[in-house]
């Protein structure tokens, strides 16, 4: 009546893996992201304004808060 059902268990993904995984993944991608953003609004002249700056200092703001999720928070929930 009661089975043991063996599993091959070369390749498991734990729960806290996967989720620093994805963390890590969409905060990496944000910091590449508000990288160009803030790197393409101080070349452009056109931006050059104070909408352009907010912009750029946004982008700035959110490459230190994805790098601090993407580098510290991260490898915290994997560990």
């Amino acid at each position: 009546m009661n089975e043991t059902v063996e599993r091959d268990s070369t390749f498991v993904i734990r729960g806290y893996e996967l989720r620093s995984a994805i963390i890590f993944v969409v905060a990496f991608i944000g910091v590449i992201c508000n990288s160009f953003v803030a790197l393409f609004t101080r070349r452009m002249k056109t931006m050059n304004n104070p909408f352009g700056w907010l912009t750029s200092s946004q982008a700035t703001a959110e490459i230190v808060q994805c790098s601090v999720f993407a580098f510290y928070y991260a490898p915290m929930v994997f560990l």
